[in-house]
């Protein structure tokens, strides 16, 4: 999503420029086509973790950037309206369903709620709308739970949007873009003095050398493999997906309900399991199938990289999930089952902007980095590839992307490497898992 945004602007923003995707599997293989669908901003439930964590101003802009993403992907369809990618797609707005599954989840979004109408511009108030449980009973078909949020939201089939937009950038730039599908890279380094005039960069990949001018790193949770200083503060996190049929009886809310259910995330001492704090679900609009993702795991087992295995305890726990919060006339039916890996920060927001010589171990200067969605980046991709795209033009950003995001000496040395974002994903104290990072 993140490369596919970037190119796009770069393509767009200068008719001289030469761009080359390095991708290390198929294309748009990873997270990228494993996630739930979802187009929402995280910033209404987290506003006030984000307040307490980086101000009031810095918390507003957060959340003001990513409700733009949202409508800046939809202006990203709207571009191409002689092309079925829309259609394709199946690009929707929907109403946002937030259920909290316990009173403290649900009297902590509430507190949220409040400083979000407190703060955030006037056109941003009232948003959301608060439910009891009984009316997220009576109105949304929900049970226990201790209440609800309703809200705008939208979702996508995301494989079939991104390569949609590549197919189109594809068609459009066929001079200046070239796509380079299972192609890992390897390293890059710094040209050898004086030898710099084909590009300043070697990036080294499994089908040889390439040179490049500037280097961005889309990569996400697998960042530091090629940025080995970032590991700690930027990590892999797997998730589990499953597409489950509740049968012809369950309603098919999918053109216009996406949902989340939320809790308050703990361990069990005895068993070290992580229960989830989060499960998210949008409904496929044809067949019905609820998508729906989320963990119960030991921590060990949430923090890895490997997507060619599924965790075992979340398998089990997710096809309880429906039955539990919603009327069903039996057991889901699991059609398909599967993990993908995310990239969460120490501080609990993203990265963005050129990366620092203390990442790199290189002179600051072409180096660029967007990762570290933390779980929602269909909410996110969009506008920091466009951010990046800009930045990268010698465009001036900071009228629109907040500052508390950009990757700098400072945030190193501060938030992402004492955030303790980290403590509510796996508990406190796992020091285990800080090393093995």
């Amino acid at each position: 999503m993140t490369g596919c945004s970037v190119a796009k602007g770069l393509l767009e923003g200068d008719s001289r420029i030469k761009v080359t995707v390095l991708e290390a599997r198929g294309l748009a293989s990873g997270a990228t086509s494993r996630n739930g669908g979802h187009i929402v901003s995280p910033s209404v439930g987290d506003f006030a973790e984000l307040v307490e964590s980086f101000g009031v101003k810095s918390a507003v802009e957060i959340a003001d950037f990513t409700l733009k993403n949202i409508e800046m992907t939809f202006d990203a369809v709207a571009e191409y309206p002689e092309s079925t990618l829309a259609r394709d797609s199946k690009i929707r707005r929907t109403t946002k369903v937030l259920a909290y599954t316990d009173q403290e989840a649900f009297e902590n979004a509430q507190h949220s709620l409040r400083l979000w109408n407190r703060h955030m511009p006037v056109n941003r108030n009232d948003l959301f709308k608060m439910m009891s449980s009984d009316e997220a009973k009576a109105k949304l078909g929900l049970k226990h739970v201790a209440g609800a949020s309703v809200g705008p939201g939208a979702a996508v089939w995301p494989y079939r949007l991104w390569c949609g937009l590549w197919s189109l950038l594809l068609e459009k730039h066929h001079d200046s873009l070239a796509i380079e599908t299972f192609t890992p890279v390897h390293a890059v380094s710094e040209a050898p003095s004086g030898e710099d005039r084909l590009g300043r960069y070697v990036v080294k990949t499994s089908r040889g050398k390439i040179r490049a001018s500037h280097v961005v790193y889309c990569t996400n949770g697998f960042t530091s493999h090629l940025l080995p200083s970032l590991r700690g503060k930027l990590f892999p996190f797997r998730g589990t997906m499953s597409a489950q049929d509740l049968g012809p009886s369950f309603p098919n809310h999918g053109a216009d309900r996406s949902w989340s259910l939320l809790s308050t995330p703990h361990v069990d001492e005895k068993s070290g399991v992580r229960s989830a704090s989060l499960y998210y679900l949008t409904q496929d609009t044809d067949t019905g199938y609820m998508m729906l993702g989320g963990e119960y795991e030991k921590p060990e087992d949430l923090v890895c990289s490997d997507d060619s295995k599924v965790n075992t305890r979340s398998a089990e726990e997710i096809v309880k999930v429906l039955p539990r919060h919603f009327e069903t006339s039996g057991p889901p039916r699991v059609k398909s089952l599967w993990s993908g890996i995310m990239g969460f920060s120490r501080d609990g927001i993203l990265m963005i902007g050129r990366l620092p010589e203390e990442v790199t171990g290189r002179r600051e200067e072409s180096e660029w980095i967007a990762a570290g969605f933390n779980g929602y980046g269909t909410g996110y991709c969009y506008s920091c590839g466009l951010a990046i795209a800009q930045m990268l033009l010698g465009k001036d950003v900071s009228g629109w992307v907040p500052s508390a995001l950009m990757i700098t000496k400072e945030r190193l040395q501060g938030s992402l490497s004492t955030g303790t974002f980290w403590d509510g994903l796996v508990g406190q104290s796992v020091e285990t898992e800080r090393s093995k990072l």
